[in-house]
């Protein structure tokens, strides 16, 4: 993975020094090497870090640019299908002068135009400046995985991987924009095309940009496939194509000049992706995990048994209270934006330990979304049997039930969220809420758009598509990208091959959940692959012990941070609301521990940005 930058300003030049202020800023990305283009009028210039992944010579180092040096490319990601696509463009006349998937790129744009990114099999992120048409093109992969930031204004265009990048950028002001503040206060993220700040915005997953002449148009490349249902197919049928794609999609992500390794939580996810890479590595394969002392948090022993009995390399770490507080104040810098996902501690830690022995590591990242693993899709699968049985047969009866049955924007906002609309009021202080509400008035317009999308599926698969559009993308990927970033390594996430992610989502319900087993054809398929304690075991969560660890030292840092004030601070938060919050016994409730947690990680990012 890489760090990726640039600046489109046509009138005011761009400056070397700025360029590379948001180029090292992002050291972390890419440790290994830097470099910068600035086109020949000054109008256009690209920053990038390298972490050398493929092609670790000096022929893969960015910007990049092709024959005649009027294209040029910083990208951040990996490309799968490159090979493939190299052979094709070589047919086709093009020559290449290094083995990266960098390259294929600016062939790829060369032969198909602004189309080319449909042709993309991979995570990733870039900017391409087409000097001869002074176009930039900024693209992002399917589902998120890999981040870009932007920021816009008349004729002037600012691009990074991280927002810190951006406000490195000399003319930018940092404002909170309030009705983010309130949609983290609902979601415990920041849901896309929005961020924290007023001015800067993030590209959305599926998405390219096309910015010329000051005018961005933004147009979406991809969209989930769903086919209508046909004719009655045994379960075989499935099974064959689903653990086909799961091969495959790992043996994609086997494709490295550098030592992989794999996320073990001990979860049924990770284990799959172990035991799947076992089969097809050439080597032993490392795995790492992290654990907590207190036992019903910790899944550590479920990982050793994995382990154990696929023979891997493993090592494991116990996260402490103490270690954890010393990691938000770094984690709050690195993520830019409040987000409240506690796994982002564990992540980053487990992160730093793997980055001793590897470069890369492949997670169980969309196994959950894709093959229905969320406990409240229960719900899903009993509204399905209410209706069976309130139709008795009749078909046409049976067909409003369900649709009256369908989520909407509130029921799937009231599941998820922290603070609820009725319970902002009392949390936000009185004059900044009033702000919001004149506009915001409790809509939540990235919801809205994501389940019209999908209108006329089942109940399920409507949730399924809604998470990963959302939570998926907003929250799980934006966690492990920075928290893996943050230790210069790279993660990969072969469940959410796109390929595979289209046959498990049109797969019938029954083998996504049957007789309430969640993930149903994940288990058969690996019930002679996995110990039978880990195939059959419920799903437990990557959670930081948050009630037990409040009762400690984190009660005093939150108060100290919650509850102090220093002279010049804002204050978004009503403190005696807060106060009350923190006197009452909520330690006891996880839901209760996490609207601290929330509250905690907004302040803490807040004073690290100084806004």
């Amino acid at each position: 993975m890489c760090g990726i930058c640039g600046i489109i300003s046509p009138h005011r030049k761009v400056e070397v020094s700025v360029l590379e202020r948001m180029r090292d800023i992002l050291v972390h990305r890419g440790p290994d090497d830097a470099g910068i283009y600035i086109s020949g009028d000054k109008t256009a210039g690209l920053g990038h870090r390298r972490l050398s992944i493929i092609d670790l010579s000096p022929a893969g180092r960015q910007p990049m640019t092709n024959e005649d040096g009027t294209v040029w490319v910083t990208y951040n990601g990996e490309i799968y299908n490159f090979i493939e696509l190299r052979d094709e463009l070589e047919k086709r006349g093009h020559r290449f002068r290094s083995r990266t998937d960098t390259e294929v790129i600016l062939h790829l744009y060369e032969e198909y135009g602004d189309g080319f990114v449909r042709h993309l099999d991979g995570q990733f992120a870039f900017g391409l400046w087409d000097d001869k048409e002074k176009k930039l093109i900024l693209a992002r992969d399917r589902f998120g995985k890999k981040p870009l930031y932007y920021y816009h204004k008349g004729e002037i265009l600012v691009f990074a991987s991280e927002i810190k990048s951006i406000l490195q950028y000399p003319y930018i002001e940092k404002q909170i924009n309030l009705y983010s503040l309130y949609d983290y206060l609902t979601f415990q993220y920041v849901p896309y095309p929005e961020t924290i700040f007023q001015d800067i915005r993030k590209l959305p997953p599926s998405s390219m940009m096309v910015f010329m002449k000051g005018i961005a148009t933004i147009r979406r490349y991809y969209k989930i496939d769903f086919i209508p249902e046909g004719p009655f197919r045994e379960d075989g049928y499935y099974e064959e194509r689903i653990y086909e794609g799961l091969k495959e999609a790992v043996k994609k992500r086997l494709i490295s000049d550098v030592p992989l390794g794999v996320f073990l939580s001990g979860g049924l996810d990770s284990s799959t992706i172990v035991a799947l890479m076992t089969e097809q590595a050439g080597d032993r394969v490392k795995t790492f995990s992290v654990g907590f002392k207190e036992k019903e948090y910790s899944e550590t022993d479920y990982a050793t048994e994995v382990a154990r009995a696929l023979d891997t390399d493993h090592e494991e770490i116990i996260l402490e209270p103490a270690s954890a507080m010393d990691l938000i104040p770094e984690l709050a810098r690195q993520f830019d934006e409040p987000l409240a996902d506690q796994a982002a501690v564990p992540t980053y830690l487990m992160s730093k330990i793997a980055k001793d022995k590897v470069t890369v590591c492949l997670s169980g990242e969309g196994g959950d979304e894709i093959f229905g693993g969320y406990p409240r899709y229960h719900i899903a699968i009993r509204n399905r049997e209410l209706a069976d049985s309130l139709s008795i047969g009749n078909s046409e009866i049976k067909g409003e039930i369900l649709d009256a049955l369908i989520p909407d924007t509130s029921q799937y906002v009231k599941s998820l969220c922290s603070f609820d609309d009725k319970e902002k009021p009392l949390v936000i202080k009185k004059d900044i809420y009033e702000e919001v509400i004149k506009r915001k008035n409790g809509s939540y317009p990235h919801v809205e758009r994501v389940m019209n999308e999908c209108r006329g599926l089942d109940y399920l698969t409507v949730l399924q598509y809604t998470d990963i559009n959302t939570y998926l993308t907003d929250n799980l990927m934006v966690k492990v990208d920075r928290a893996s970033m943050l230790a210069s390594l790279e993660i990969r996430a072969p469940m959410l091959d796109h390929m595979l992610v289209e046959t498990a989502l049109n797969m019938p319900v029954n083998l996504k959940v049957r007789a309430g087993i969640q993930k149903y054809i994940l288990r058969k398929l690996m019930k002679d692959k996995l110990p039978t304690r880990i195939i059959w075991r419920r799903k437990m969560g990557f959670s930081l012990p948050l009630p037990k660890w409040f009762k400690g030292d984190l009660n005093d840092y939150a108060r100290d941070l919650l509850l102090g004030w220093r002279p010049g601070e804002a204050q978004f938060f009503n403190k005696t609301y807060v106060k009350a919050l923190l006197e009452k016994e909520w330690y006891e409730s996880f839901s209760m521990a996490l609207k601290v947690w929330t509250l905690l990680i907004f302040e803490e990012w807040r004073r690290q940005y100084n806004v």
